[in-house]
């Protein structure tokens, strides 16, 4: 009964766990030459580009070949990097040479200020601040120092300490920190490698100071183990054709090498993304100075106890926009590693009352201090679907941990506004490049979309006259009030104005709030006007006089 309390959201990924080792991958396809690589939650996959019409993509046991309509005109050194905040891979060598993946297409972006064009900068993407942090790279005067930010829109240069002149470093994000971590490089001022350790904290670069470290050692391959908390280290090379195939850890304070059974061949420039779908490091190529190399190796990291739940990003229901920012009452979407070990939803015999779970099998999730309920945990990949207390603190944003088996996550901060609108909206009911919006008739059984744009689902166009349903999340208070986490047990009223218009044409909207019998799901009865018959009628809406972000459609005819 409970379970269907909600309209299903989007589920998505998670992890294993094994003994500590590299293991030699045989796909039956591979690509051909070495790449830059990055791991794309939204599709579970991991993604590789090594030049214009070459893009590659990882499922954990093969890879297959992807032949998008537009391609960067890049070599295959440009580092990538996944954007959790935006929700898309970025690509970037400086410049205008700057591209986003959406999982099945590129496109270029056009910055208002841009660095200037460089060759292999390292980048990683910042979770606990939404950013990429740039670091280096070769410029047309020579090797660079720059640290860079790229928050969505644009990117600002910060300052880098005089005593940070690396150049070819290895660099990734320790989450369980909340730190980027920089090691090693050519020192651009000695001309030889280097085995610093410097830590960005979001605002400055600060060495660390440690007893024990890798040795000297540029182009190296560096991912962060999200299942194990850790950085993981490999190979490089000490001197211009000395490569190395040793593997080390870094914890947050020191480095701890690792003595791994099998090992893959000396090599630098490797490619490397921790791929949380299967909870394990995937390395691709690399050079030994000579020769390119072209095999694929995966690092299981050994477990040490219970292993922490570790947090990669959190949306939004995806059905529902899948926006980062989120609002009091909002149902979110936690996607990490170690999250929850066994998969369900709730059910009636875990309410007391009319008040919903704030914990499922072990699992629970804690949001500005706060319990909230939840409604879906998943093991394989790992998911948590929890709904945002009502009484968070809107414009900032409040901290968010998850507790499996005892063992609490390091916390990511949730930005939360007072409102996060989004209408009902799966990536089923995108049909020909046009996102539809889920309508259903008065019958609750038909939806409004053209006849038979999708199979075996009953359809047809709405008519002026015609009074349709649809269902939203995030639409903020309404009168009589009902708190997050309780079941709605009577008709309301959203608390701020509402507008629904077909094109140009305002609507006539007869309820316009929480949905009785529900938790946390909005409900709008509209009725459609008088427009123009089209299959794609642009539907918009306006909550409190601002209007929704989404890009919908909806069918109508006579």
């Amino acid at each position: 009964m409970y379970a269907a309390l909600l309209l299903p959201l989007v589920l998505l990924e998670a992890s294993a766990q094994s003994s500590g080792n590299w293991t030699r991958q045989i796909p039956q396809k591979f690509p051909q030459v070495p790449g830059s690589l990055t791991y794309d939650p939204a599709h579970s996959q991991v993604v590789m580009y090594s030049g214009a019409n070459d893009i590659w993509l990882w499922d954990g046991s093969n890879w297959t070949q992807k032949f998008p309509q537009n391609n960067p005109p890049l070599g295959g050194s440009t580092p990538m990097v996944y954007d959790a905040a935006r929700g898309q891979v970025v690509l970037f060598a400086g410049g205008n040479n700057m591209w986003v993946w959406d999982g099945t297409n590129w496109a270029q972006k056009f910055p208002q200020t841009v660095p200037s064009p460089r060759y292999t900068p390292a980048l990683a993407y910042d979770s606990g601040r939404r950013q990429i942090v740039m670091f280096g790279g070769y410029l047309h005067s020579g090797f660079g120092n720059e640290t860079w930010i790229w928050d969505g829109t644009d990117w600002t240069q910060k300052s880098t300490p005089a005593g940070l002149t690396a150049k070819r470093s290895a660099m990734a994000y320790d989450s369980a920190h909340g730190q980027v971590i920089l090691f090693g490089g050519v020192s651009i001022t000695s001309g030889t490698a280097i085995a610093d350790t410097w830590v960005w904290d979001g605002a400055t670069w600060t060495q660390k100071s440690t007893s024990v470290s890798p040795s000297p050692r540029f182009d190296a391959a560096m991912a962060y183990d999200t299942g194990r908390g850790q950085i993981i280290l490999f190979g490089g090379q000490s001197t211009f054709g000395t490569n190395l195939n040793d593997t080390w850890a870094w914890d947050g304070s020191r480095w701890t090498q690792q003595f791994p059974q099998s090992s893959p061949p000396a090599r630098n420039t490797a490619s490397v993304a921790f791929d949380s779908a299967r909870g394990q490091i995937v390395m691709f190529g690399g050079s030994t100075g000579p020769t390119n190399l072209t095999d694929t190796w995966t690092w299981t990291g050994a477990n040490t106890g219970s292993p922490q739940p570790a947090i990669d990003h959190v949306i939004t229901a995806g059905a529902y926009g899948a926006f980062t920012d989120a609002a009091p009452g909002s149902w979110i979407e936690i996607y990490g590693f170690n999250l929850a070990g066994t998969t369900r939803t709730w059910t009636g015999a875990d309410f007391t009352g009319n008040a919903a779970p704030t914990s499922l099998d072990g699992v629970q999730v804690t949001i500005g201090g706060q319990k909230a309920a939840v409604y879906y945990i998943q093991s394989n990949p790992a998911q948590v679907s929890a709904q945002v207390p009502s009484n968070i603190a809107s414009g900032g944003s409040a901290q968010l941990t998850v507790t499996n088996g005892g063992v609490t996550s390091a916390p990511i901060n949730l930005p939360v506004k007072a409102t996060e609108p989004g209408l009902l909206a799966p990536p089923s009911f995108m049909i020909g490049g046009k996102q539809y919006v889920v309508a259903l008739l008065p019958d609750n059984a038909t939806y409004v979309l053209p006849p038979g744009a999708i199979p075996g689902l009953p359809a047809r166009q709405a008519r002026p006259g015609d009074t349709i349903t649809m269902y939203g999340v995030g639409f903020g208070s309404v009168s009589p009030s009902f708190l997050a986490g309780q079941i709605v047990t009577a008709s309301n009223q959203l608390a701020q104005s509402f507008q629904v218009l077909f094109g140009q044409t305002s609507a006539q909207v007869s309820y316009a709030g929480l949905t009785p019998g529900s938790i946390g799901l909005y409900q709008f009865n509209v009725v459609v006007p008088g427009v123009a018959d089209s299959d794609l009628v642009p539907l918009t809406f306006n909550l409190g006089g601002v209007a929704g972000t989404q890009v919908l459609y909806i069918a109508v005819h006579r």
